[in-house]
């Protein structure tokens, strides 16, 4: 599995002060967690249920605009605990069966508290985005004690390959401006994100048909 270092600029640095020892090490500790969830995995099944993970810690400008947008003042207490998105993580899996049992083995995890959850993949928006998201309570176990204060808000957004490609595709190109014909670029995206749904199936009915082909065991020949 592959992870991707978090990205933390000063103006992150200057915002979030001595609290940013306390995301890095809250999204440090979670992947330690999903790596290990994944090898226990590989284990049972042989095969890894995830790809990649990404973490991220929100740029100092992106939220100051939201808590303003919130009507909150701009300050690393709210920022922290009226926010829930100041620490996140995307994680990537082949399949979608995957992405719900990662989904399941998450809040499993002790200590962790399931606060919120959309299924997108079950219920996707206008647009066709597909992903599942869920905000979750994650423990500080290394500090060494417990409760909601030594605890932290983090976002998590879980889908395929196909519906990673199709989101970073559309979220590129939602933000030009001078692209004529909108609405025909919007009805071409959403068709090309049902067809990725579609493929998405159709890649697990295929690992279903060889899996169940590979416990097949024919007699020997005599």
């Amino acid at each position: 599995m592959e992870y991707f270092e978090m990205e933390i600029t000063e103006k992150e640095k200057e915002f979030y002060e001595d609290q940013l020892i306390l995301l890095t090490g809250t999204l440090t500790e979670f992947l330690s967690c999903m790596d290990m969830l994944r090898k226990y995995q590989k284990t049972v099944t042989g095969r890894d249920p995830v790809v990649s993970c990404q973490a991220r810690i929100k740029k100092a400008e992106s939220m100051a605009g939201k808590l303003q947008r919130m009507g909150l003042k701009v300050c690393r207490e709210n920022a922290l605990e009226k926010v829930f998105d100041a620490a996140g993580v995307r994680i990537i899996c082949p399949f979608v069966e995957d992405v719900y049992r990662m989904a399941d083995l998450i809040t499993d995890i002790p200590g962790v508290r399931l606060f919120r959850e959309k299924d997108y993949i079950a219920h996707p928006k206008p647009n066709g985005y597909r992903s599942y998201h869920m905000i979750i309570r994650f423990p500080l176990r290394f500090l060494g004690k417990e409760g909601m204060e030594n605890s932290l808000w983090l976002e998590l957004q879980l889908r395929t390959i196909a519906m990673d490609c199709w989101a970073s595709i559309e979220h590129s190109l939602k933000y030009k401006k001078d692209i004529s014909n909108q609405e025909f670029m919007k009805k071409e995206l959403k068709r090309c994100a049902d067809e990725i749904a579609s493929t998405d199936l159709s890649l697990s009915t295929i690992k279903e048909m060889i899996q169940d082909d590979s416990s097949v065991h024919l007699p020997p020949k005599l």
